[in-house]
């Protein structure tokens, strides 16, 4: 009966911590998208800007909505304005071009596959890569490039849980 009752005991702590650890339903989970070499996030330049075409930028990391991403099936969708990771120039094939945030819309240059720590642009297989060879500067611009495995294109997601 004594080992009955500590079972029992055993149950209910699991579920007491189990809804401890459990975020509230209002909490949503975003992410800060941090560059390997220079250790800054990926933010929307301008404080963030809600306007089409604000250029991404790393900053150091500040946990403030225009460094907050979230996922929406492929996309990467912005805590404070709600537009897509984008590349510029309607998804340029170009290396350099800059990627921007843009009014999703389903289009190719605003889908992304996290892969082995890259960020892969579906509409030309470019990555998400740091300017100036990877510069360690607050407001460096993010570019993409043709993938070459050096830190500067090198992305990790640290979860962010927010109370709405």
């Amino acid at each position: 009966m004594i080992s009955m009752a500590r079972t029992v005991l055993v149950g209910v702590a699991g579920v007491a911590l189990a809804a401890a650890i459990t975020p509230s339903a209002s909490a949503a989970t975003y992410y800060n998208l941090v560059n390997q070499k220079s250790g800054k996030c990926m933010s929307v330049a301008g404080g963030g800007s809600t306007a089409n075409g604000a250029k991404i930028v790393q900053w150091t990391c500040n946990d403030k909505g225009e460094q907050l991403w979230y996922r929406v099936g492929d996309q990467l969708k912005n805590r404070k304005s709600g537009k897509c990771l984008s590349v510029s120039g309607g998804g340029s094939p170009d290396n350099g071009a800059e990627l921007v945030q843009w009014s999703c819309n389903g289009a190719f240059e605003q889908m992304w596959k996290p892969m082995d720590g890259y960020l892969i642009c579906h509409k030309n297989g470019k990555v998400a890569s740091v300017s100036g060879g990877g510069s360690t500067a607050n407001g460096a611009k993010i570019v993409q490039w043709t993938a070459h495995g050096h830190a500067d294109q090198l992305w990790r997601f640290d979860a962010r849980v927010i109370d709405a």
